[in-house]
């Protein structure tokens, strides 16, 4: 009877000081909480945003490398006298918050950054998943701006024998005047990611720093996913 009495009293116990602890760490407590929150160092300033000098390019590539605004010409350059046909200039129509905007850009091909032994020494074998055929239509670009906004492209929309969209990793782009200007000369960073056949604008990712080559998850299918008979 005794030790019943006592595993009771135990019990009790430790009732109250869960209830205790819990409340240590309710939403009245903010000192507590903000100690929590506090970002570990290479978490501080994450996201500045402004304007961008240099871009990142890493991932499932052989080569990872940076790119300033010059190695980013030099290889607009030796791309063209590689292959002259080479797409290294677009004109796009997109859909922008303050209206509709026509601009022609110049640049290095996304597909040729990321697959060209000179530039990145070519796309790395990523994740193949369950079925390794054609592993790389498991793959996709993400594009990463200052501020963290993001958005990605599919290696099929860019690859030649699938889609073949001429994404163009922009520097400059025709002046009002006719002339060729640097986008170091705009707010739109040294380089921003251009996709010809988006209405919209939001893959129109200026003030690029990180450019990354990934793959896909392996399929999450489970039965639970899906309605049973």
């Amino acid at each position: 009877m005794r030790f019943t009495r006592r595993i009771a009293i135990v019990s009790l116990t430790l009732s109250i000081l869960g209830f205790w602890q819990a409340t240590f760490a309710s939403p009245g407590n903010h000192s507590l909480l903000k100690s929590e929150k506090t970002p570990a160092p290479w978490e501080e300033n994450a996201c500045p945003g402004g304007v961008s000098q240099t871009l990142r390019l890493g991932g499932e590539v052989n080569n990872p490398t940076t790119f300033d605004l010059q190695k980013l010409i030099n290889l607009q350059e030796n791309l063209k006298n590689q292959n002259p046909a080479v797409v290294t200039e677009v004109t796009v129509s997109f859909q922008t918050g303050s209206g509709p905007r026509t601009e022609t850009y110049y640049g290095v091909p996304l597909w040729e950054l990321i697959n060209n032994e000179i530039s990145s020494g070519g796309l790395k074998a990523g994740n193949s998943g369950q079925n390794p055929k054609n592993a790389f239509l498991r793959q996709y670009v993400l594009a990463e701006a200052t501020d963290c906004y993001e958005a990605i492209v599919s290696i099929g929309e860019i690859q030649p024998n699938f889609e073949g969209k001429q994404v163009l990793v922009a520097f400059a782009k025709k002046a009002s005047d006719g002339s060729i200007q640097y986008l170091t000369d705009t707010d739109e960073g040294f380089a921003r990611l251009v996709v010809p056949g988006d209405k919209a604008g939001g893959r129109y990712v200026s003030n690029v720093r990180n450019i990354l080559v990934l793959s896909g998850p392996a399929s999450p299918l489970k039965p639970k996913y899906f309605r049973q008979p």
